[in-house]
């Protein structure tokens, strides 16, 4: 009696999972949830001398309502970690990235236009500096990033990155 009602129980546990699962999969198929679709997929990146300075590989997770971010810049001069996903309750995105020198940024956004433009700051003992990054997707399906930074208060702008995505074999 005591096996049937773990198998049972099992069973239940299991269809309740799968029902969350589901569940979760729905909430984060809606049109928000794919604006940022456009970046899925793997990546060489080049920079504006149409040198390769890496690659990026971008998927979605979790039901699909995470876009997880794996950098590795070219001779291994660099590895970063991204974590991106839509928040229904404010209507925008989220971004965390971390990079292999520790580097933190939080950045939130959501489309204009055809991009996705993200804003955020982070701290220095200099003081705060205003970050925007905006992926702007291209007729021939490639992707623009380019990361500027602000250290007036958004007064000017300096590219702190900037990347051209060539899609390329998955």
């Amino acid at each position: 009696m005591i096996g049937v009602v773990r198998i049972v129980g099992l069973a239940l546990g299991s269809a309740a999972l799968l029902f969350a699962a589901e569940r979760r999969h729905d909430q984060c198929s809606s049109a928000p949830h794919r604006q940022f679709d456009f970046v899925i997929g793997n990546w060489l990146v080049r920079d504006s001398s149409a040198q390769a300075i890496g690659t990026v590989t971008l998927s979605k997770e979790y039901g699909g309502c995470v876009v997880i971010e794996k950098w590795r810049g070219v001779a291994n001069s660099g590895e970063g970690l991204g974590v991106a996903g839509y928040e229904p309750a404010r209507g925008t995105w989220h971004r965390d990235f971390i990079d292999h020198d520790g580097f933190v940024l939080a950045v939130d956004g959501q489309l204009e236009g055809a991009a996705m433009v993200m804003t955020g700051k982070d701290y220095t003992p200099d003081g705060a500096r205003l970050h925007r990054v905006t992926w702007a997707p291209r007729e021939n399906g490639s992707v623009i990033e380019r990361w500027e930074m602000s250290i007036d208060g958004g007064r000017s702008w300096q590219v702190r990155f900037y990347g051209a995505l060539e899609r390329i074999a998955e």
